[in-house]
């Protein structure tokens, strides 16, 4: 019975290590990667900043001293913005919203240029435009929209270059 007591001990207290939660004032960066002041090992484990009111601020996941997902939060406490880091590469979806908690955009982008469709909302939560993207040029169809959902402007991309 103490050897398993001893064994779910340890379980836990590594457990706690790999999601440790640290101010981002306690951390230090080497070769890249992130670590806690005090270690010689890469973090694992979340680092948070705060506004002067005491709300959080900025949310940051890594492992292994890599950022694997980043938030930033509105002084009011709301999602500011949301970026996952996809095989620890610039490879990733992104996503802001309003300080209501509205959305306010959503894209991608892929080795650092964006890539895909990239939507913007209204305060109101209506689509205010689409563009999508290939290799960071504008491909297709560009729509965008005014407050009352009314079309405003209509255009076709080839290649990062207006055709219509």
């Amino acid at each position: 019975m103490r050897l398993l007591t001893i064994l779910c001990l340890v379980l836990i207290s590594v457990h706690s290590y790999s999601q440790e939660v640290i101010n981002e004032n306690e951390t230090v960066t080497r070769d890249g990667l992130i670590y806690h002041q005090l270690s010689t090992e890469p973090l694992t484990g979340t680092v948070v900043s705060f506004w002067d009111n005491g709300r959080l601020f900025t949310k940051i996941k890594y492992i292994d001293g890599k950022r694997v997902l980043y938030e930033s939060f509105h002084n009011n406490g709301q999602l500011n913005s949301r970026q996952n880091h996809i095989d620890f590469k610039s490879n990733n979806p992104w996503e802001t919203f309003y300080d209501n908690g509205q959305l306010e955009f959503r894209g991608n982008s892929k080795d650092g240029k964006k890539e895909g469709p990239h939507m913007g909302f209204h305060k109101n939560g209506d689509l205010w435009y689409r563009t999508n993207y290939i290799d960071g040029k504008k491909e297709g169809l560009h729509v965008s929209f005014d407050e009352t959902g009314n079309l405003t402007s209509r255009e076709t991309y080839k290649n990062g270059e207006l055709v219509e």
